[in-house]
């Protein structure tokens, strides 16, 4: 069989309806190391993107273009640490071939067995793809690797070679499965999961995928005590996603600097000629301001709140096991979630983040149109298909009102689709009215935690929907902010005096970087004098361009 374009394209929608087929299974096997069992959902994601973006080419086009497209696709759209681990291996691969043309067994192998670098660290340290890896993850790359090298130089076929391949890395996922605890790590999973894909298509059998899942049955018959999430290390609070654009050394330089920090960094690039390079980071870490570049074009600054959802929202147990291809997965009774809010909410207030994020939000900081189909494959992946926009300012206000329609409209199937797009017949995105900093961290703390106790992923799409857009309305409705000009305190106190008059339950006021403790003592000073029941402001130093903001809430 030749390998183009089509082939990469094939092998991803497969791998994106086996992961998305076994994401219950996958997440479930996620709880065990306390992660917050979402590996399964976000390879499924990614994968499924990855899939739509070479579906674009012509699948006659050459294999090596076919992973360029998906490399792309998954800097920009890929989701979690798994969504970074599986860009970085395709990401390998493409780096390994000498460009288009018909690819040799050879080749293939040499493809294959990248990437090469793994230290005793479990870090893939090339430039390009520095990522932590699990020591299964480790395994099944490894005995993968070793099993075709061992294979010599006379190898039949393609077809024969990743069929070895992708048997060996069972054998590795076998062999990295714990014996006393029969624990399964998910992202090795993943990979296996992948590797038997591209098996299945170059073979053309399913038989293979059928195999997989006996052998994952198997695996998981001694799986008998049920994973619980638990809250992340404290190095660890927040998720961050970043896209950047920087030179290598500028990326090596700063890939170095957080490890130090002892932050755990996955992140994979590709290099222009010109040395330029564009960058995925995902980053667990404590201060997410720690982490943001200093140099280069930052794109996307994306953080979440590492907290597993049952420390947010709730979990509950399935009634049954999990079946896949006629075989049951596990006997017990896996988690499943509850149907959480997706809510965006945008700042450009730094300061403001980690409170913001601390909602359960997922926070953009400064958004802008160039990273559109980012911010739509965050906000079109939301388990009920529902979310809530909620920009800061009247730009990011545009930004929203323009990725809503786009989505929400009904679109002619002549229209091509636009390049980095999600393909989602039935998401929505709520856009919210809020247009400053406070309104919008208020609609973020309203909303933010809302949930559909009962699962049914799109079904009770209707319900989330109406949930958030009630939600957004009236906490609009029951605050109002003021910006405020720290030179003229007798215009202070007038907005002080207008906010008492309306009984508020709490003051907030969001420092500027122009502004200081002068301005913080003022305001005490009119708070506590001011008639109402208030005697204190909430001061969040927001670090914001322009003026400091004041908020009244009244509920």
């Amino acid at each position: 069989m030749e390998l183009n374009a089509g082939t990469v394209a094939s092998l991803l929608r497969v791998a994106a309806h086996e992961s998305a087929t076994l994401a219950q299974f996958l997440n479930d096997l996620d709880g065990w190391d306390g992660s917050d069992c979402d590996t399964g959902t976000n390879a499924a994601h990614t994968l499924a993107s990855m899939a739509s973006a070479v579906e674009r080419l012509d699948p006659v086009s050459s294999f090596a273009s076919g992973l360029e497209a998906a490399v792309d696709a998954g800097i920009i759209l890929a989701q979690g640490h798994i969504g970074v681990i599986i860009t970085a291996v395709l990401s390998a691969w493409s780096q390994a071939l000498n460009g288009p043309g018909q690819i040799t067994p050879i080749q293939l192998r040499r493809m294959l067995c990248t990437p090469h670098a793994i230290q005793s660290d479990s870090h893939v340290t090339d430039v390009l793809c520095r990522t932590h890896l699990s020591n299964a993850i480790v395994t099944v790359l490894d005995t993968a690797r070793t099993a075709a090298t061992d294979l010599g130089d006379t190898i039949e076929t393609n077809e024969y070679l990743v069929s070895w391949y992708s048997l060996a890395a069972q054998e590795g996922l076998i062999g990295a499965t714990n014996e006393r605890t029969g624990r399964i790590d998910a992202g090795a999973s993943v990979l296996t999961i992948l590797f038997a894909c591209f098996d299945s298509v170059v073979s053309g059998q399913t038989s293979v995928l059928e195999s997989l899942a006996h052998m994952l049955s198997e695996l998981a018959e001694n799986n008998g005590d049920i994973p619980s999430q638990n809250i992340p290390a404290p190095n660890r609070a927040f998720s961050v996603d970043i896209v950047w654009q920087a030179t290598a050394t500028d990326a090596d330089h700063f890939f170095t600097s957080i490890e130090l920090m002892g932050a755990r960094l996955s992140c994979v690039g590709t290099l222009d000629p010109f040395g330029v390079g564009m960058w995925r980071l995902h980053i667990d870490t404590s201060a997410p301001l720690s982490v943001r570049p200093k140099t280069g074009r930052l794109i996307r600054f994306q953080v979440a709140d590492a907290r597993p959802d049952e420390m947010l929202g709730v979990d509950e147990l399935a009634e049954e096991g999990i079946t896949h291809r006629g075989v049951r997965l596990l006997e017990r009774r896996p988690m499943r979630r509850v149907e959480r809010a997706r809510v965006l909410v945008c700042t450009r207030a730094p300061g403001l983040i980690e409170d913001a994020a601390r909602t359960g939000a997922i926070v953009l900081y400064n958004p802008s149109a160039e990273d559109a189909a980012g911010i739509m494959e965050i906000a079109t992946s939301s388990s009920t298909g529902v979310s809530l926009f909620v920009p800061c300012d009247d730009e990011s206000s545009t930004l929203g009102t323009m990725l809503a329609s786009r989505l929400n409209a009904p679109q002619s199937p002549f229209d091509p689709e636009p390049a980095g797009a999600t393909s989602s017949t039935d998401a929505i995105i709520v856009a919210a009215q809020s247009n400053d900093e406070l309104s919008a961290f208020y609609v973020a703390q309203t909303c933010a935690g809302y949930f559909v106790p009962q699962p049914g992923g799109h079904k009770v799409g209707p319900t989330m929907e109406r949930l958030l857009t009630q939600g957004a309305t009236q906490a609009l409705e029951n605050q109002v902010t003021y910006s405020l000009d720290s030179d003229d305190d007798l215009a202070i106190s007038q907005v002080v005096a207008d906010i008492a008059r309306r009984n508020p339950t709490q003051f907030r006021l969001l420092l500027s970087a122009h502004d200081g403790p002068d301005l913080v003592g003022l305001l005490r000073q009119l708070v506590m004098h001011a008639d109402c029941l208030l005697d204190d402001i909430d001061v969040i130093d927001g670090g914001q361009a322009g003026r400091s903001l004041i908020a009244g809430m009244w509920a």
